[in-house]
This record gives C-alpha cells, sequence and structure tokens, in this order.
C-alpha cells in the first residue's frame, strides 16, 4: 500500500467520523498502557541479526462517536513509541588469544498519531466486547538511538589483554525521503517526518454506571519507511514498525 493510498484512505474515515457526528452518543476517555514495539529491517546483511523487541509506551484521548447501538467511529489523539533493538556477539580464539566482541543499537521513537477507528461493539449494557480497526497518522517529534560495543581479548591464563567499551549517543534528525546527506549532522540519525499505520484491535469494557473502564489490546503495523532514503542512496533498506500495544481507559458520556 503506497503513502498516497494509505493517507486517502485516512482522509475517507476522517470526513466519516466528522459526518456522522449529528445526533450520535459521543463518549470522551483517556487511556494509557505499554507497547512491546520492533522494526522490521529489509534486506538483512549476510549474519546481521534480526531486530529484537524493546518495551515502549502509549497515552491516548480518544473520542467514540456512536452511531446506532453496534457501530461507533473512535477517533484518538495518541502519543506512543516504536524501536527495536540489534545485538551480536562474536568469540573467536586465534594463536592462543581469546577475543569476545558484543555490540548493541537501541532507536526509540516518540510520535503523536492520529488514528481513526471504525469500531463494532457487542454484549450486554454492563459488559461490552468491541472490535476495531483503522488507519493512524503519526508526525515524529523526539527520538534517539544509543550504541555500545565492548572488545574483550584475553590470553589461555586469563590474563586480560585488552577490556575496551565504546558508548555512542545520535539525536533523531527528522527529515523526507530525498534528503541531503549533509543536513543530518554526525551525532544525528534520520528519521522520517510523517509515518503511517494500521491498528487493528479487540477490547472489552465494564459500565458502571456513568463512566466506562475498558481495557483494550492492539497490533499496529508501520506502512512506510521509518527511515528514509538519502539523495543519492543507491541501496535501499526498509525499517518498518511493528507494535502490539495493551491499555486500560476509562470513557465519559457526554
Amino acid at each position: 500500500m503506497t503513502k498516497k493510498t494509505t493517507f486517502q484512505l485516512f482522509l475517507a474515515f476522517l470526513g466519516l467520523s466528522l459526518c456522522q457526528t449529528t445526533a450520535a452518543q459521543i463518549s470522551l476517555g483517556f487511556r494509557g498502557g505499554i507497547l512491546i514495539t520492533s522494526i522490521d529491517k529489509s534486506p538483512l546483511e549476510d549474519g546481521e541479526p534480526k531486530p529484537e523487541n524493546i518495551p515502549g509506551f502509549q497515552i491516548a484521548v480518544p473520542v467514540e462517536i456512536g452511531i446506532g447501538a453496534l457501530f461507533a467511529i473512535q477517533p484518538e489523539i495518541m502519543i506512543g513509541t516504536h524501536g527495536g533493538r540489534q545485538s551480536t556477539n562474536n568469540d573467536v580464539t586465534l594463536l592462543g588469544i581469546r577475543t569476545v566482541t558484543s555490540a548493541e543499537i537501541k532507536y526509540k521513537i516518540t510520535t503523536l498519531e492520529i488514528p481513526v477507528l471504525a469500531k463494532l461493539k457487542f454484549g450486554s449494557d454492563v459488559l461490552k466486547f468491541h472490535v476495531l480497526a483503522g488507519p493512524s497518522l503519526g508526525f515524529g517529534f523526539n527520538g534517539k538511538s544509543n550504541s555500545e560495543t565492548n572488545l574483550t581479548s584475553t590470553f589461555a591464563d586469563g590474563t586480560v589483554l585488552l577490556d575496551q567499551n565504546t558508548k555512542d549517543e545520535f539525536d533523531a534528525k527528522f527529515v523526507k525521503d530525498g534528503f541531503k546527506a549533509d543536513a543530518v549532522e554526525a551525532d544525528e540519525f534520520a528519521v522520517s517526518k510523517i509515518n503511517f499505520n494500521v491498528h487493528f484491535g479487540a477490547g472489552l469494557s465494564v459500565n458502571l454506571g456513568s463512566p466506562n473502564l475498558f481495557l483494550d489490546a492492539r497490533y499496529m503495523l508501520g506502512m512506510n519507511d521509518l527511515r528514509p532514503e538519502a539523495d543519492g542512496d543507491t541501496k535501499e533498506i526498509s525499517y518498518k514498525s511493528k507494535r502490539i500495544g495493551v491499555s486500560v481507559g476509562i470513557m465519559f458520556p457526554l
């Protein structure tokens, strides 16, 4: 799915939600929880490890626009993270000297997102289940990348020949595809300004009289590259976000 197609779907969902607000049942809420985030990097170099999961967070203000008893449109304002980690370990013994090298790079990006979700509800007045899905438009505003390398060389008797530790930290620079390479400083790494995602989820809510408590679980799939290509790049590498989130929240009818 192209960026243009995803953006058109987002606008369609947003337009539908705005058109249905007349005589609709509207609720305003808050939710917060955890994210398990990873990056799908493609292609990987020979022997390069796949990115691993790292923990993240999400907070959001959802607005449920009920259309009848079963269906609702739920736009949200959400702050959440994307990211992943890659680590390598090498243990080599040559001429009686053992060399152990470990390296790790971890990156975390924080975005402001606007999901617009179609929501289907079913159940009793007290306990309701729901499923939801829809596009989300994100804007990156903060990010860091940390790398650490450890190198240790020892003789067969355990005597340490070399013990070296190197740490580096880079700040995110939010740019567009085709950016000029010299626009990113040596202590920065390039990140796409805008990201498109699709949310799929399910949950349940408990009616406490006026407010509703709810549990929400989602899978969030990134549709575009989080790492843009510089002008003149000949090697295309894709970094797409994958996230699983669980949150709890409260919803107040207006």
